[in-house]
């Protein structure tokens, strides 16, 4: 069956599985993890791990739903009127002490919105701002999100306090992290004043990139490696401290203001003489160019890590960089989709949040194929319905007479029938994985029961 995600000759294969993994993070070891030992301790032995899992997940559902009903639109998460005044003086117009100093130079003018899509007035003027987004909701982002972090942490403690340690565990656990992180990119943006701008989507790229690798190099390796500067760890840790700061500055307008301006650098002669306003990023731009860069670290790392497992085993070190191939196909088309008809996704106030949001599922639909493949043994998954059926919207979207999306509304119709469809099947992926796991090892997702068929076969299928 086309959708039979543990088949029957899959199925044995997870009395092999067992759980490896590696954190160089100093935070965690030295910090946290006491914290963690601690905090696990709070919890009866009644609680199933997989409910702290969701419980944290739930969390940062929240969040989204806040930003959601405040703010759908992305419009004060994107502040600043956009005319015919370019982005620079608009930025300066907004903090008259930092034009004093030096002008800020953003790396991508008018939001990233290219061409005629431009000149369209889809965020409200500067002054509105705090009726928007209040500092409160930036606070409770900064609490959930910790929470989250915190939960994330002591599921696989609860784990084996209760016994219930095995593939169930990681599958549910790496579900839940793979949707948080298109939900965190998305608040983010939104705290950094990015929220519908060009950003938007690169830091998706890259921060879904660098998920898949961890998770592909897990499927390569056998090991879950995280490094002394780990998303999990440091970089939630990160996006706690901006939300936290957004809500104490009072609001994501902060986040513009140039980066030499708010250190001091700008009223040195030398900088002023040699740098200008050339390098006077807004905060927010060389943030996340500083996240992008990061990735190019977190490629080779794993890479590397690959390679080696890969050479003890006297394998070719090419051959998993095939893997990296329904990475590249979702990138690309639904980077091609948002392009189409003058960058509609991104100009429409009501394209944006739905379309990221269908990203973010059908990268877990994939993510998830990924981690099954891993537990179950099987062959790497280089396709599936997800990648495809952006492929055919994205062609359909760029033709010159489109067969489904004829026109603005009807483009809007496909964005939210895909942000249902990929949502029910992920739901079934969910159902049928959970329903083989707990089936087969004789155990429950939600309820304190050890698996009561854990004896390996003699032979894997």
């Amino acid at each position: 069956m086309v959708f039979d995600y543990i088949p029957k000759s899959r199925v044995k294969n997870l009395h092999l599985y067992k759980y490896s993994g590696t954190d160089k993070s100093l935070v965690s070891k030295y910090i946290l993890g006491p914290y963690w030992n601690w905090l696990v301790t709070l919890f009866p032995t009644s609680v199933a791990p997989n409910t702290i899992t969701l419980s944290g997940l739930l969390l940062v559902f929240i969040n989204f739903a806040t930003l959601a009903y405040v703010d759908p639109g992305l419009e004060c998460a994107t502040q600043l009127k956009l005319d015919n005044t370019a982005h620079t003086l608009a930025l300066n117009s907004a903090f008259p002490s930092d034009a004093k100093l030096l002008p800020v130079n953003p790396l991508f003018s008018n939001f990233g919105i290219p061409g005629s899509a431009a000149k369209v007035d889809f965020a409200p003027r500067a002054d509105s701002a705090s009726r928007c987004l209040p500092p409160w909701v930036f606070y409770t982002w900064a609490l959930c999100l910790f929470a989250y972090q915190s939960l994330d942490a002591i599921d696989g403690k609860q784990a084996r306090r209760t016994g219930m340690a095995g593939p169930l565990g990681e599958m549910f656990d790496h579900g839940c992290d793979a949707i948080n992180t298109t939900l965190e990119c998305v608040l983010c943006c939104a705290a950094l004043n990015l929220g519908r701008s060009v950003w938007a989507p690169a830091s998706l790229v890259a921060t879904l990139a660098n998920f898949y690798l961890t998770t592909w190099e897990e499927f390569h390796t056998g090991t879950l490696f995280l490094s002394a500067f780990s998303g999990p760890v440091e970089g939630i840790l990160m996006i706690v401290f901006i939300y936290a700061l957004t809500g104490f500055v009072g609001g994501p307008l902060f986040w513009d203001r140039g980066i030499l301006n708010v250190t001091g650098l700008a009223k040195l002669d030398v900088v002023k003489d040699n740098l200008g306003s050339r390098f006077n990023l807004p905060l927010n731009d060389a943030f996340l160019a500083f996240a992008c860069f990061g990735l190019l670290f977190n490629i080779a790392g794993s890479y590397s890590n690959v390679v080696a497992a890969r050479k003890s085993r006297k394998q070719s070190a090419l051959t998993p960089l095939l893997g990296l191939t329904p990475l590249v196909l979702q990138i690309a088309a639904n980077i091609y989709w948002i392009r189409a008809n003058r960058n509609f996704i991104l100009a429409d106030s009501r394209a944006l949040l739905p379309f990221l949001s269908y990203w973010g599922i059908t990268f877990a639909y994939n993510v998830g194929l990924l981690i099954v493949a891993h537990v179950t043994k099987a062959p790497f998954p280089y396709w599936n319905a997800g990648i495809v059926w952006s492929v055919l919207m994205a062609v359909d979207a760029n033709l010159p007479t489109s067969y489904v999306q004829v026109n603005p509304e009807r483009q809007l119709q496909v964005i939210y029938a895909s942000l249902v469809g990929a949502g029910a099947l992920y739901l079934y992926f969910c159902w049928d994985v959970i329903t083989t796991i707990t089936e087969e090892l004789g155990m429950a997702c939600f309820v304190v029961k050890p698996p009561t068929k854990l004896k390996p076969p003699k032979k894997s299928q």
